[in-house]
Formats: C-alpha cells, sequence, structure tokens
C-alpha cells in the first residue's frame, strides 16, 4: 500500500512537517512505528546485514538495506540510554514478593559479569573487541540440587517464573551501579531480609557489590570455582586425564560437601616438592585463588540456608 500526504513548510523558519507522518508515527529513518520495533529486534540479534537480508524479509517480509538497520538500531540504543541517564525505570514499581530460604528470610539477589562484544573497524577492518557488562537484580525459586527432588519439582520452580531486572551495557562500574540501584529499588530490594551477591571473581566485582550493595552477603559462583579445581588436579596427574577428572570429582564434592577452606588444606598436603616447575606455578596460582576467595565459598552453609551457589541465570 503506498501513500501520500500533504507537507507543509515554513518559510520563516525554513522546516517542514507532515501531519500525517505524525499520526503514523514514522520515525526519522522513514518507517512505522512497528516496523522500527522488528528493525530493532532484528538488528540485536544478529549482524546488521543479515537481519537486513535474511531475518528480516523471513518473519515479517520488510526490505531494508543494512544501513537502515543499523541506523534504526543505533537510534534505539540511543533513546533507551537517554531515558536511562533521565533516571527512569521500566516497568511498575512493586516490591517482589522475596522467596524465603531455609530460616524463613527473605532472600534477594544481584549478580555481574561482563561479555566480550566483537568489533569491527572501517570498511570491515578488525578491532578490538569491548566488555559488556550484564548484570541483574533476581528473585530465584529455591534451589532443587538433587535429580530426585528435580523431577518432584513443580513447573512454577523452574528458572522461567524467576522475576528479572536485567541491565547491559558498554558501561563504567560507577555508571552501572547508579542504573542497577535504581531497578533494584523498583522491586523493593530494601525490603529482603537477606541480600545476596553472586559472581566470579573478575577485577572489581566484589568491590562492586560492596560499594552498591553493602547489606549483600558475596558468594563466588561454585562452577567458576571448580574450573579452578579441574586446573589443580590436572596438574596432580598431567598424563592421565580420566585420574584428573576422577580427582576433580572428589575435590568438588569436598568443596561443596565441607567449604573452600577444608580443600585448601587438602592442597597444603600435596607433595609438590617433587614436581617440576610449571606444575608448582600452577599449584602456587591455584592456592593463592583459594587463599584470596575462600570467604566466598562456605558452600556448606549457603546450602544449608538454601541459597542458590551458581550464577548460571
Amino acid at each position: 500500500m503506498r501513500l501520500s500526504c500533504s507537507y507543509y513548510h515554513c518559510r520563516h523558519c525554513k522546516t517542514g512537517y507532515r501531519p500525517w507522518d505524525e499520526a503514523l508515527r514514522l520515525g526519522e529513518r522513514r518507517v512505522t512505528a512497528g516496523a522500527e520495533e522488528a528493525i530493532a529486534l532484528a538488528g540485536l540479534l544478529t549482524s546488521f546485514g543479515r537481519a537486513a537480508r535474511n531475518t528480516l524479509v523471513k518473519l515479517t517480509g520488510i526490505r531494508v538495506s543494512e544501513s537502515t538497520v543499523q541506523r534504526v538500531t543505533e537510534d534505539a540504543g540511543e533513546k533507551l540510554g537517554e531515558r536511562l541517564t533521565a533516571k527512569e525505570t521500566f516497568g511498575s514499581a512493586r516490591t517482589w514478593p522475596w522467596n524465603k530460604d531455609k530460616t524463613g528470610q527473605p532472600c534477594a539477589y544481584t549478580s555481574l559479569d561482563f561479555v566480550s562484544v566483537p568489533q569491527q573497524g572501517p570498511d570491515g577492518a578488525k578491532a578490538d573487541s569491548r566488555m559488556a557488562a550484564v548484570a541483574m537484580i533476581y528473585n530465584p525459586q529455591p534451589g532443587k540440587e538433587d535429580p530426585e527432588e528435580k523431577q518432584k519439582s513443580s513447573p512454577a520452580s523452574s528458572r522461567g517464573g524467576c522475576p528479572v531486572r536485567f541491565l547491559s551495557g558498554l558501561y563504567g562500574l560507577d555508571e552501572l551501579g547508579r542504573q542497577l540501584r535504581r531497578q533494584a529499588a523498583q522491586v523493593g530490594w530494601d525490603e529482603a531480609q537477606k541480600q545476596l551477591a553472586l559472581s566470579d571473581e573478575g577485577n572489581g566485582l566484589e568491590e562492586f557489590a560492596a560499594r552498591n550493595f553493602p547489606l549483600a552477603e558475596p558468594i563466588l559462583d561454585f562452577y567458576h570455582a571448580s574450573e579452578h579445581v579441574a586446573a589443580m588436579a590436572k596438574a596432580c596427574h598431567p598424563q592421565d586425564q580420566p585420574a584428573a577428572e576422577k580427582q576433580t570429582t572428589a575435590w568438588c564434592h569436598v568443596l561443596k560437601h565441607q567449604g573452600g577452606p577444608a580443600l585448601f588444606a587438602v592442597w597444603e598436603q600435596l607433595p609438590v616438592g617433587r614436581w617440576g616447575p610449571s606444575r608448582r606455578e600452577v599449584h602456587r596460582q591455584q592456592m593463592q585463588y583459594f587463599r584470596n576467595h575462600q570467604h566466598k565459598m562456605d558452600y556448606p552453609r549457603y546450602r544449608a540456608m538454601g541459597w542458590q551457589i551458581g550464577s548460571g541465570p
């Protein structure tokens, strides 16, 4: 359907406008509001070129150029950034019914990680990747770790029913903290009696949580810690992969059921004096890692309280 409309030009201010465009909510890029939303979503999910050539055509029948996808998507990002800078939050402001741990305390969770975002320079030139923050405030259902319990759990206990607020972008930690605190306040973060901050040991993440959520207890993501356990097991059995895997399983069991300090004590007894330089260096690095982070590895207590120990969400 092709539409025609009247255009009005002001001789004094040298500008013009089309009332029909305003009624149709046509933006600067000359696409309708609905098309703008579809184009921006496609531009977020894949490359601008693929969105123009494939995704949009298959899903909507819309045919636009790659540059239009890029400009519409970037325009949407700029508008969102302006609204966030103006301290706007999204969704209804209401206190979530925070799920309770095994002592009856309502628990609120926050988590932060970074993901590498590939970049492209002018004319397709190679460029360094940038690190985008992915932060969240969430209200997970109490965990069911045993397979038998998982089978008995109801659909409502899945993560699909977990209320969550995400915040992502190329933020500095100070600005990210200001934005995330506003999102947390909108869902009643301070109403939760127990506040928990889950993350890996990435540079500055624990300090970020302490500065922005000072009452939150830090927990080191168990699965990230288990990667360091695997590194130590491989140093113990450098030529025997099955033995290294068996050792990893045994040590992860100690870590989960006895905690970081208990596993640290086991590693102190390893006969590293007979190891070569490279294996001793692995031992030194992993001992230093556990020494720095064992205050966030009290997994037996966390599990006894019914708290999450993985930052998978």
